[in-house]
């Protein structure tokens, strides 16, 4: 026979499992709609976090032009929004091509055409 403590563990750790799950569930990324991803860019500057070099200032002007500042260093391109991916083109700096934009709780990912994390942005 289990004992009231054994019982307990066992409610305890299967209420711990769930709510991971639901946690995990609540966590898994939307991309943006077309609609969603131009609302969210066009016009705007940014503050973003990007993976590999920290804050990044985007300031993308509604014409399609791009500037970017990093720690002193800045740069210029273009950006666009097709199929609801941001697509990017910088003079110097390494990105080019298009990402997915994804909701994640109050933050939007940015991600590299392979899929890794490029950039994040909290959002309300």
């Amino acid at each position: 026979m289990k004992t009231w403590a054994q019982t307990g563990l066992f409610a305890s750790g299967l209420l711990m499992s769930l709510s991971a799950s639901l946690c995990a569930m609540a966590a898994d990324p939307v991309p943006l709609t077309q609609d969603e991803a131009v609302q969210l860019v066009k016009g705007k500057r940014l503050n973003t976090v990007n993976a590999r070099f920290g804050n990044v200032s985007l300031d993308l002007r509604e014409d399609g032009r791009l500037y970017g500042n990093n720690q002193g260093q800045s740069d210029s391109g273009q950006w666009k929004i097709q199929d609801g991916k941001l697509c990017l083109s910088w003079r110097r700096w390494e990105y080019e091509g298009c990402g997915t934009l994804q909701k994640r709780s109050t933050t939007v990912e940015h991600l590299y055409p392979n899929g890794s994390l490029h950039f994040s942005i909290t959002v309300e």
